[in-house]
């Protein structure tokens, strides 16, 4: 009997493991596409090209081919925590638009939108967990762990981050009835197979056709004392901008709500397209995910206003909202730390700090705010930031979750 156990074990952490490194394979194989698309449309294309407004001309065709593709094949992909309320709510995610959702996810991507490609992938991630739970024998009661090693590879894969795929994943608590050691336990065996799957066969494909190695490195630190005591208002700051993000996703939401019901989705994304061309025209910091214009304004600080980097910045935490509620669906993450990054350092440049830890404390509390998770946060930002930073990274997200929090529960008891 025990034997027989243990072989059913091994053959599902096997299956785990495989199933990482599949997972791993469809992001690999979307990002790849997503970079080819953007290098054509905003490379090859303008060099031929001499056309002032292109951003703005480009990003509403995106917007009206997106709208239109919206409505005809009605695949639009989740943000990330509707995945997960889906899955709490129905016990259940639909996977008969897996295809259909990907050309929706990878549309807003290539037009510049402000957006980041793990919502849009983390949906049909899911969808394909609970396909393969449905067809596989004796796996059913399996779905809600399978669905969460795929969220762990999925992350791990995007991010190139294997302790953020474990920590995001787990964070999320997405089976909470589960409450006995040994059931947790093989989560988290199952999790960590999927993510070593993963992260091992995102290497080998980058190293064989080349690819992104998830986010940019920031170094080169000089913390004074002059920079402990700016650390708690450094964090305050980020909280304020995280706030900003914020109070835009609920005024944002409201406005193109009204916008869907009464003229229609095609509207909605068009709109959304003309703002993003409008801002992306005289600010083109505030386009694209974000990953890549951490590296410009890394290697080319001094290149830089202070006041266009923060203003940039500032503006990119509502564009963000903009493209996310306007119909432009995509994630987050990404936007949301080139924002902080952005404004730390014009900030750091206007105060005479140093730019990384000024970057570091401003990113991890905004990101504190957006996402209130201060372990996934701190892992996800010890890809971009020094180990010698990393108290300052998890007070600055505790601080700001914690105060988020209070604000936010505060508000739900006033209303009730």
């Amino acid at each position: 009997m025990k034997k027989s156990t243990l072989a059913n074990n091994f053959i599902y952490y096997l299956f785990c493991g495989f199933s990482g490194a599949v997972i791993a394979c469809i992001v690999w194989l979307f990002l790849k596409l997503m970079s080819l698309g953007i290098s054509f449309i905003w490379e090859t294309v303008p060099s031929n090209i001499n056309f002032t407004y292109y951003p703005l001309a480009v990003c509403t065709i995106g917007g009206i081919l997106l709208g239109i593709y919206q409505k005809i094949s009605k695949a639009v992909p989740d943000e990330l925590e509707e995945v997960m309320k889906k899955v709490k709510r129905d016990k259940f995610y639909p996977y008969n638009k897996v295809l259909l959702l990907c050309i929706s996810a990878l549309i807003p991507l290539l037009f510049g939108g402000s957006i980041g490609p793990e919502a849009g992938l983390t949906g049909v991630i899911v969808g394909l967990c609970y396909w393969a739970g449905n067809h596989m024998k004796n796996a059913q009661s399996k779905i809600p762990e399978l669905m969460q090693t795929g969220v762990s590879a999925t992350l791990t894969a995007i991010f190139y981050a294997p302790l953020f795929g474990l920590a995001a994943a787990n964070e999320e608590q997405l089976d909470t009835q589960d409450k006995a050691t040994d059931i947790r336990t093989g989560k988290l065996i199952s999790n960590i197979v999927a993510v070593l799957f993963a992260t091992g066969t995102i290497f080998l494909l980058n190293q064989a056709f080349g690819g992104s190695m998830g986010l940019p490195r920031i170094g080169e630190y000089n913390i004074t004392n002059t920079e402990r005591l700016w650390g708690i208002p450094l964090a305050l700051l980020g909280t304020l901008a995280g706030l900003l993000f914020i109070i835009s996703e609920k005024l944002l939401k409201i406005l193109f709500e009204k916008i869907q019901s009464s003229l229609g989705i095609i509207i909605s994304t068009t709109l959304g397209g003309i703002i993003l061309g409008i801002f992306g025209t005289y600010l083109p910091l505030v386009m694209f995910s974000g990953e890549d214009s951490i590296n410009e304004i890394n290697n080319g600080i001094g290149e830089f206003a202070p006041w266009i980097l923060i203003i940039s910045g500032l503006l990119k935490l509502v564009i963000t909202n903009v493209c996310i509620k306007s119909g432009w669906k995509g994630g987050h993450f990404f936007p949301v730390i080139f924002c902080g990054v952005s404004i730390g350092f014009g900030v750091a440049l206007l105060m005479g700090l140093d730019t990384a830890f000024c970057a570091a404390v401003i990113t991890a509390a905004l990101l504190g705010v957006t996402m209130r998770k201060p372990l996934a946060v701190t892992v996800l930002l010890l890809l971009c930031f020094d180990a010698r930073i990393l108290p300052w990274i998890l007070l600055a997200a505790f601080l700001s979750s914690l105060v988020v929090g209070k604000v936010l529960n505060k508000n739900k008891h006033q209303n009730k």
